[in-house]
């Protein structure tokens, strides 16, 4: 069982496609190694209350498949290549190519979002910016059009 989170959600508006953003963050190569800084406040536009990765070793294999309520998150592809894509409610979807531990992709809330593991071994990591919390997801893709379209009736 999960302990609720510390934190009061914010109820998050209806965000747009265009909200999902590329980011860079900075890198420093030295001599045989790479340092790729990710701090908050700086390139990670959000505050960090979680952080986790995911690990594929199965080329095409599929993570995601949900929305957050509240819950914005930053990927990052560690290792390999992982495609995202993110949709709305009407059909409209944005993708965007991650295999670049200096490249991420803002996800804010209220949209459907995928990855696609293309190139294995692959290792992405999230940061999101509230602890876990089964209530934030939408886990159907129907009941997710169908929230959407709620919000959009509110707005």
């Amino acid at each position: 069982m999960t302990a609720p989170s510390p934190l009061t959600p914010t109820p998050a508006p209806l965000a747009d496609l265009t909200q999902i953003q590329r980011i860079t963050f900075p890198q420093f190569p030295a001599p045989g190694r790479v340092l790729t800084i990710y701090e908050s406040g700086a390139a990670l536009p959000i505050p960090v209350a979680r952080v986790f990765t995911v690990a594929s070793d199965e080329a095409d294999t599929m993570g995601g498949g949900h929305a957050h309520r509240w819950c914005s998150q930053v990927l990052v592809c560690l290792q390999g290549e992982v495609e995202f894509v993110g949709r709305d409610h009407l059909g409209g979807e944005v993708r965007h190519r991650l295999a670049d531990p200096r490249d991420a992709v803002l996800m804010p809330p209220t949209i459907w979002g995928e990855q696609y593991y293309r190139q294995t071994p692959a290792l992405l990591m999230v940061f999101c910016d509230y602890p876990f919390d089964a209530a934030d997801y939408i886990r159907d893709f129907e009941t997710f059009r169908a929230y959407r379209a709620s919000l959009a009736a509110g707005q």
